[in-house]
């Protein structure tokens, strides 16, 4: 406890901070192990050039915490920066082509929470291109940017993380292992935000999958029923063996699940974002109850041939702002 206070306490008061800008020059403070020579080269200017900007003479003595002037010419979109290292305990993993997260969290015996608590600012879990570069956290947990040492103790308290526990897990010892841009893991907190986030791109991107596999009987629109009669087909119809599971086209809020008295046989009918229905017809048993949260590939019925039926099938229907659409033009 006594190093964790006086951890604190030296970070609070510490002058650690973010490279900022001052004319012609960065300001940046030595870390850790750092040589005139590794700062010159980060910033692709010579060494002579550092010691003259900060009148050193001759000499090459630097020590951490110090605060140099880096001298730059034009700088065209920012100085680059190598990407900062994993915390301790991470692996690497390079997604390969046709490779799917649910693979790689198979492959390493980890949650996609973890995974995602590790890569926070993942674009999609399911549309990531091929060579993207994924962190393998030890176990579950958080990691997040330390862009400011002295606000390390404001951070933890944000995420509800203990310091003592923070320290262990990254390997920090003193303030000076403390570096602006450094990664911390924060064992065990929950990535909620990014999985919410992640949870709405996936919606978006995946607006409504196909609820069954089979093959495509009749389409939306007017068909002949023939002696010169015809309706208007409100969905599709996908012919498939009885007991075959249906799925939720995409994530929703059940609003009505069992018998139509309108020919449609059992029913299933899930509300989604933004308040479009999709309807499942003709089922021969029904797995949801009204008001059940589902997910987009959950089960939520078999097929069957009951109401207005003369086989096995799922009618298929989108409704959006009360009309029915085509599916056809939806369904991925």
């Amino acid at each position: 406890m006594r190093f964790l206070r006086f951890l604190i306490a030296s970070v609070l008061a510490s002058t650690l901070a973010s490279p900022t800008l001052a004319g012609g020059y960065a300001l940046i403070t030595v870390r850790n192990g750092e040589s005139l020579g590794e700062i010159a080269g980060r910033y692709r200017v010579d060494v002579d050039a550092v010691r003259h900007a900060n009148d050193m003479g001759s000499s090459n003595l630097i020590r951490p915490g110090d605060v140099l002037r880096v001298p730059f010419g034009e700088a065209m979109g920012g100085i680059v920066e190598a990407a900062p290292d994993p915390p301790p305990g991470f692996r690497r993993h390079v997604l390969s082509s046709g490779e799917h997260l649910s693979a790689v969290v198979a492959r390493y015996g980890i949650t996609m929470a973890a995974l995602v608590g590790a890569n926070p600012d993942l674009s999609s879990l399911d549309r990531l291109p091929t060579g993207v570069e994924l962190l393998i956290p030890p176990s579950e947990g958080l990691v997040v940017t330390l862009y400011d040492p002295s606000e390390l103790a404001a951070l933890l308290a944000h995420h509800g993380a203990d310091a003592a526990t923070v320290a262990r897990a990254n390997g920090i010892r003193s303030p000076f292992d403390l570096r602006a841009g450094m990664l911390l893991f924060l064992p065990g907190i929950e990535p909620s935000s990014s999985l919410e986030r992640l949870a709405r791109v996936r919606e978006e991107e995946n607006r409504y999958v196909w609820p069954v596999h089979g093959r495509l009987t009749s389409y939306f629109g007017r068909r002949n029923l023939g002696m010169g009669t015809s309706n208007f087909h409100r969905g599709i119809d996908v012919a498939a063996p009885t007991g075959t599971p249906i799925i939720a086209a995409r994530a929703g809020t059940v609003t009505f699940a069992g018998w139509s008295t309108r020919g449609y046989g059992y029913l299933v009918r899930v509300r989604h974002a933004g308040g479009a229905e999709s309807w499942y017809a003709h089922a021969s048993r029904i797995l949801v109850s009204v008001g059940q949260s589902v997910q987009q590939g959950e089960r939520i019925a078999l097929i069957g041939s009951t109401g207005l039926s003369t086989g096995p099938h799922l009618h298929f229907e989108l409704h959006v702002g009360g009309t029915a659409i085509d599916p056809l033009a939806e369904l991925r």
